[in-house]
């Protein structure tokens, strides 16, 4: 299969590189990389930009041409924000890890809940809001299944669906994920790495097996994959914050090798049609493209004078990138195509999509980041 070539291929050139060239400290543990030891990574609000460039615009549906859907793709966007918030939670775990000498799972917990939850509950509420005034017919169960992060589940999904909560399957992967992160990462490291290499590889193993053994198309194995899969992204991203290493970095950053495998990465991650969910060739797309994702992250984060890490970077897409978060969350109400309010229909879609995400972040959303900054180590 094309997609699990290109994966192994990306995978076995940096699994070498990690087990034999990690930089260790004289009792030979591994050690991080100083650029990830600093309070800034480079590129990771562009990736952000770009992400939810791709899933508003699929939302939009401005058109059903091939050049259209193939780079608004909405699964792509999604499938970044994962590989992105892998890496970075446990490039940041690891870093504390590191100086500390422990990984508090009280702050990070504070963290997460006062990043994520304030703003999911407050468009929880203006939904509920609008429910009543424009009877929109929203079920008490997807309020419910939003509420406690249970959208991946298909119950909650097909229980009398509303596209305003859509979108917050997303989000519930990311919790129930981080549900137990912080506990393996805190008790062993090794057993980490071994953990986070299963579900990036076992799960495909799993959904492949299910294919073809009709026995296992129900019972945990398919609640397990069905229900789960995204965790793949997730742990492709924690993979390549692992494999972070000066050597390592030196390896993808060489300037001889970055802009060829740049270009290529590009041209193979919208080349990878992802427009097909819970079958067995989008299993293997995801993998390869949340690999080709952390590749590009990882060739991206340290300064360098060339085109791509200038675009990454620049003041729009970082700004939006800032943003994404608020623009992910409220995009919903603004590209349904509900008739009983206006708030999809041009113009009001555009002024909604830019002032509402703009007014959350500034009135709503930094109050709580001030707060997280407390719980976060420098």
């Amino acid at each position: 299969m094309r997609e699990a070539a290109i994966c192994g291929l990306f995978c076995f050139n940096y699994l070498s590189v990690y087990f034999y060239g990690m930089t260790s400290n004289k009792e030979g543990q591994p050690v991080l990389s100083s650029l990830l030891r600093s309070n800034y990574y480079y590129s990771l609000n562009g990736f952000r930009g770009i992400s939810i460039i791709l899933v508003v615009f699929y939302h939009l549906q401005l058109s059903d041409n091939y050049f259209y859907t193939t780079i608004f793709n909405g699964g792509l966007g999604v499938n970044i924000f994962f590989v992105i918030s892998g890496f970075l939670i446990t490039s940041l775990c690891l870093k504390e890890k590191e100086v500390t000498g422990g990984l508090s799972l009280k702050k990070f917990y504070i963290r997460r809940f006062l990043r994520i939850f304030p703003l999911a509950y407050l468009y929880i509420g203006v939904v509920f809001l609008l429910n009543h005034f424009y009877s929109l017919n929203i079920s008490w169960i997807q309020f419910f299944g939003s509420a406690l992060y249970l959208m991946n589940f298909s119950y909650f999904r097909s229980h009398d669906f509303t596209y305003y909560f859509s979108h917050y399957w997303s989000l519930s992967v990311e919790e129930q994920f981080y549900l137990l992160f912080p506990f393996i990462l805190k008790i062993n490291r090794t057993a980490f790495y071994y953990i986070i290499i299963s579900i990036v590889f076992a799960l495909p193993l799993l959904c492949t097996v299910q294919q073809f053994v009709p026995v296992l198309n129900r019972g945990i194995i398919y609640c397990f994959t069905h229900y789960f899969i995204k965790f793949q992204s997730i742990g492709v991203g924690c993979f390549f914050a692992l494999m972070a290493s000066k050597e390592i970095l030196n390896v993808i950053w060489l300037k001889q090798t970055k802009a060829a495998g740049n270009i290529l990465a590009i041209i193979l991650m919208f080349g990878l049609r992802f427009d097909e969910f819970y079958t067995l060739k989008s299993l293997y797309v995801n993998l390869a493209i949340s690999v080709i994702t952390g590749y590009l992250i990882l060739s991206n984060i340290i300064p360098a004078n060339d085109w791509i890490f200038k675009v990454l970077n620049n003041k729009f897409l970082s700004f939006i990138g800032i943003l994404s978060y608020g623009i992910y969350i409220w995009q919903q109400l603004f590209t349904g195509r509900d008739s009983k309010m206006l708030l999809s229909i041009f113009p009001n879609n555009v002024l909604g999509l830019i002032t509402v995400p703009l007014l959350s972040y500034y009135l709503y959303e930094r109050r709580f980041l001030k707060r997280k900054s407390k719980f976060t180590h420098k």
